[in-house]
C-alpha cells in the first residue's frame, strides 16, 4: 500500500460515524487552506489561478472559519487575497470584459482533486479494505458510496452493499433511539453514539454529487 492506501486505513479505522472520504478531503481541504494563508499569499501562480477561477461563497466561509481557529496565521494575508481579486474584479468592471467566472473556485478544483484521490484509492483497495471498513464505525455517505459501487463489476459488489445497508440499519436505530429517548416517561441517559447519530447523519445524507458525478 502507498501513503494514501495507508491514510486511508488508518482513517477507516479510527472515524466514528463518518464518511473516511470526506474526513479525508476535509483535512487536505485544512491543510491546502492552512498553506494558501501561511505561504501562498505571494505566490505568483497561485495568483492568477485565483484571479481566474475566484473563490465561491461556501469556501469563503470555509477559509473564514479556519482562520477564526487558527489566529496565529493572522488576517493580514487573507486581507491582501482578497484586495488582489477585488481589484482584479474592478479591473473587469472598467474594461467590460465577461464577467461569467464558471461553476467552480480554486478551492473547488482542490476539493475535486483530493475527493479523487481517494475515491479511486478506496476503489482499487477495496478487496483489501472490506473487512476493516465492515468492522469499523466509519460509514461511507451516500454519494461516495454510489460512486464505488456504480464501478464494481465482481463479487464483492453485493458484500459491499450488504456491509452499507447494515451501516444505516444500526445509524438508523440510533436516530430513532435517540428521538424515543425524548419520552417524559424516559429514564435512561443518551449513549455518546445517540447524541453523534444526528450529525453524522445529516453529513452522510448531504448531496455530493456536483463532485463525484464529474469524477472519471
Amino acid at each position: 500500500m502507498g501513503l494514501v492506501e495507508i491514510g486511508l486505513k488508518d482513517t477507516i479505522a479510527q472515524a466514528r460515524l463518518e464518511c473516511p472520504i470526506c474526513s479525508l478531503v476535509d483535512k487536505a481541504l485544512d491543510s491546502t487552506i492552512d498553506s494558501f494563508l501561511y505561504e501562498m499569499v505571494n505566490d505568483v501562480v497561485v495568483r492568477s489561478e485565483l484571479r481566474s477561477k475566484g473563490l465561491c461563497r461556501a469556501h469563503v466561509t470555509r477559509i473564514e472559519s479556519y482562520l477564526s481557529k487558527h489566529m496565529e496565521l493572522g488576517s493580514m494575508g487573507l486581507a491582501i487575497i482578497y484586495s488582489d481579486l477585488l481589484d482584479h474584479l474592478t479591473e473587469l468592471l472598467e474594461n467590460h470584459f465577461d464577467l461569467d467566472r464558471g461553476s467552480t473556485c480554486f478551492l473547488c478544483d482542490k476539493e475535486k482533486t483530493f475527493e479523487s484521490l481517494y475515491l479511486k484509492a478506496f476503489l482499487n483497495s477495496l478487496g483489501e479494505l472490506l473487512e476493516l471498513y465492515k468492522s469499523s464505525e466509519s460509514v461511507l455517505c451516500f454519494d461516495h458510496y454510489a460512486f464505488i459501487f456504480s464501478r464494481l463489476k465482481n463479487s464483492l459488489r453485493q458484500t459491499f452493499k450488504e456491509i452499507q445497508l447494515s451501516k444505516y440499519r444500526h445509524l438508523i436505530g440510533l436516530l430513532n433511539s435517540f428521538v424515543d429517548k425524548h419520552d417524559y416517561r424516559n429514564k435512561e441517559s443518551f449513549t455518546p453514539e445517540e447524541l453523534m447519530a444526528r450529525k453524522s447523519a445529516g453529513k452522510l445524507i448531504a448531496k455530493n454529487s456536483h463532485h463525484w458525478r464529474r469524477l472519471k
